[in-house]
């Protein structure tokens, strides 16, 4: 693979150099180009965020793209196998122990390709993830990927309860708040979980719904403001979602 030059696209959905979007810790430049082009941000974000530019030139990955996504994906799994495998090798001791943050990077990643090609492992890659987490309290990442791909699965009652304790730590957290996008993703993870419930919990879900449209509304001139009009893209794919839902 070339050595990555621009445009990048962010998770607000802008292209080319977002000097505000770049402000946030969670954002990582996204190539464009055909290769990366028909993988959604989070899903590109997770592979690139865990190598070096050198080792992403070093990668046999053709940016012209003329693989299907689902062998590009695939392709994107064994490299993230490989690289846990080296690391684990090269570790003093378990890389678990030595480096928790790279261990769970890499799994967290090999979990999101996994899940992309809808692998049966997924599920008990994303369970490890939660079981194994050192640190319940204060690192929500695992039960919060959980519980979105509960509801991929049709898991609705788990994820509802896997998430409502991880939306009341974002809202509580000073860096995030109730206006964040995890926290409004959150959101909308409960309103799916709601909704997927069947029709005596669609009230609480439309509550919600309304809520999350309240707060989407309300960003424009907040920290995150630069974000409100992927949110309302998104809140406009999750009403989409749950209309598709509507015979369950």
């Amino acid at each position: 693979m070339a050595a990555i030059d621009s445009p990048f696209r962010y998770s607000n959905g802008e292209v080319a150099t977002s000097d505000t979007a770049k402000a946030f810790s969670w954002e990582n430049p996204v190539p464009v180009n055909p290769f990366w082009d028909s993988f959604e941000y989070c899903i590109a974000r997770n592979f690139l965020g865990n190598f070096s530019s050198t080792q992403l030139s070093q990668l046999p990955i053709d940016a012209t793209g003329k693989d299907d996504h689902a062998t590009k994906a695939g392709h994107l799994l064994s490299f993230l196998k490989d690289e846990l495998d080296r690391e684990e090798a090269a570790a003093s001791g378990s890389l678990f122990e030595t480096n928790h943050r790279r261990w769970y990077d890499l799994w967290q990643a090999i979990f999101v390709y996994q899940s992309e090609l809808d692998l049966l492992e997924a599920e008990e890659t994303i369970r490890m993830l939660v079981a194994r987490n050192p640190d319940p309290k204060s690192e929500v990442r695992p039960s919060h990927i959980l519980a979105e791909y509960l509801v991929k699965v049709g898991k609705y009652k788990e994820a509802e309860e896997t998430e409502l304790p991880v939306r009341a730590w974002m809202d509580a957290r000073a860096h995030l708040g109730r206006d964040s996008p995890q926290a409004i993703n959150a959101r909308r993870i409960i309103a799916k979980a709601l909704w997927g419930q069947g029709p005596p919990r669609r009230a609480e879900a439309k509550a919600l719904v309304a809520e999350i449209d309240d707060i989407v509304d309300g960003m424009g001139g907040g920290k995150f403001g630069v974000y409100q009009t992927e949110e309302k893209r998104l809140n406009n794919v999750m009403k989409t979602e749950l209309e598709n839902l509507k015979g369950l």
